[in-house]
């Protein structure tokens, strides 16, 4: 009976696939009173490919109709106490997605999603050692200037000082560099450093990292690094780095919270209302 289905089917899907269809309602292959229906079928089909929906096809098929029959052979054949087991540990895999479903609802509907930044410093605070980091991290600040450019020692004087007023000077000629970035108050670790200026190798990182200052040239710019600030590997992060991290934590200490509450509730709701007695 099996081969005969299997061959139907590959049958059927060389005529043309006709039966793939907008029609709800047409069925694709049936085993005793189990029907595939052009909807299930769609569904496991995904998004097939033209080149292999033959074959994809032909093993949804199968693969649908030797789950229906070892199903129907299991109910025959296993013993009652496996059966009863399974029924069982069904039953409780149902009941329990049912339950953190309604609960995950209930407290996405509640729960408040602003973050409290008294309470994540708090946390922080209290938890430092928590944060240690396992890199170092840096602030910078970065111009790459066109090699024909006039003012290539003022600027590099300038950006290796760095103060308010060079800021401002900097800032001010920026569009005659090739690119540039004065956004020093976001935290980088070595790898994204890397990264970002692949012409850094291990020697240059530690030139970079004593000096706090970089500079590389190639056949196209000048690249001028500078370091803002820096932690080292082993020191406690920075908030700045962790807020990500801080309010993760601190979103799901609330959920917690807010868990507990909503199961005592409804517990103290269910014995209010004799719908739950311990005896």
């Amino acid at each position: 009976m099996l081969n005969r289905l299997i061959f139907s089917s590959f049958f059927i899907f060389l005529c043309g696939c006709n039966f793939i269809s907008n029609d709800d309602s047409q069925n694709i292959a049936r085993y005793d009173d189990s029907l595939l229906t052009n909807k299930e079928y769609i569904n496991l089909m995904g998004n097939y490919d033209k080149d292999d929906s033959l074959s994809k096809a032909n093993n949804i098929i199968n693969n649908w109709a030797i789950d229906k029959i070892l199903i129907e052979r299991a109910q025959l054949n296993l013993n009652d106490s496996k059966l009863q087991s399974i029924e069982l540990l069904v039953k409780d895999y149902e009941a329990s997605l049912l339950s953190e479903a309604y609960l995950e609802a209930l407290i996405n509907s509640s729960i408040n999603p602003d973050i409290d930044s008294t309470e994540i410093k708090e946390f922080y605070d209290k938890n430092k050692s928590l944060f240690r980091l396992n890199e170092d991290i840096f602030r910078l600040v970065f111009i790459e200037l066109p090699l024909d450019f006039s003012d290539t020692y003022q600027v590099r004087v300038k950006l290796k000082r760095y103060r308010d007023a060079d800021r401002q000077f900097l800032d001010s000629i920026s569009y005659r560099y090739n690119s540039f970035s004065f956004e020093s108050e976001d935290w980088i670790s070595k790898k994204q450093l890397i990264q970002k200026f692949p012409f850094i190798t291990n020697y240059s990182y530690k030139s970079l990292k004593n000096y706090n200052f970089f500079q590389y040239k190639d056949s196209l710019s000048l690249y001028l690094i500078k370091i803002i600030k820096s932690t080292k590997n082993g020191d406690i992060s920075p908030i700045e780095y962790v807020l990500p991290t801080l309010e993760y934590m601190s979103l799901n200490k609330r959920k917690k919270e807010l868990m507990l509450s909503i199961k005592s509730e409804i517990l103290k709701d269910a014995l209010l209302t004799n719908k739950f007695e311990i005896y």
